[in-house]
């Protein structure tokens, strides 16, 4: 049975960057049979390892210091606290500087890999997607290597809600392998973007035109007339 969609604050950037993160993989292993990509867990997968870890060297720590006490757990306190601190560092290490903002890593038929990785700058709603796409076979190892950037509001609705057909036509037109992959996404964000484009032009012609009759010169009552003065 399917979650019901999670409502959230548009004013809070990590609510909206943690659910638009999590909503790229179901769109991406969704793809077309020959263009799906298969993702892989070996980033999450250690940081669980270590995180669990640490927190079973505490709980085991705890529990026989609770159970036998302190004289005949003392000799393991100070490994068993060695051991949970460094287990945090790597864990600390592994998320800023290996992960380092990774979301997203697939792969499909034919070895091609493909990288994502996310993030938000203070105070502005811009979600900044960095793409690595590497395609063994071209003898290129990074076909596209670029950063896209969107606002929120192009896939969250007025409500907090997110759109996720919204989202998967940003991928689909910023993204050329998931563009090809998902022509149909990629042909509605084309249309999109024309209709804003013809929309913005009406509107710059539109102001022109007012502009252009605001600076008409008028011959009403209030208008100067032209000509030598007349003798008092």
């Amino acid at each position: 049975m399917a979650s019901p969609p999670q409502k959230i604050s548009l004013y809070n950037l990590t609510d909206l960057k943690t659910q638009t993160d999590d909503a790229l993989a179901p769109i991406l292993t969704s793809l077309p049979s020959t263009s799906k990509f298969t993702q892989n867990h070996y980033f999450t997968n250690v940081r669980l390892v270590l995180g669990y870890v640490a927190v079973t060297i505490a709980g085991v720590l705890f529990y026989a210091d609770w159970k036998l006490g302190w004289d005949a757990t003392k000799a393991y306190t100070a490994p068993a606290c060695v051991a949970y601190f460094l287990l945090n560092g790597a864990l600390t290490y592994w998320a800023w500087a290996i992960e380092s903002g990774k979301v997203f890593v697939g792969t499909r038929k034919g070895g091609q890999k493909l990288t994502l990785s996310s993030s938000v700058t203070k105070h502005q709603p811009i979600y900044k997607l960095k793409i690595r796409y590497e395609a063994p076979k071209t003898g290129t190892r990074f076909v596209d290597d670029q950063t896209i950037e969107g606002s929120f509001t192009q896939w969250f609705n007025t409500h907090g809600f997110l759109d996720k057909k919204a989202l998967r036509r940003w991928l689909a037109g910023n993204i050329e392998v998931v563009g090809l992959a998902d022509p149909e996404a990629k042909k509605e964000w084309d249309e999109e973007r024309e209709d804003e484009r013809v929309d913005e032009e009406v509107v710059s012609a539109g102001a022109m035109r007012a502009g252009a009759t605001s600076s008409t010169p008028t011959n009403d009552g209030n208008a100067t007339k032209r000509g030598r003065p007349k003798k008092a």
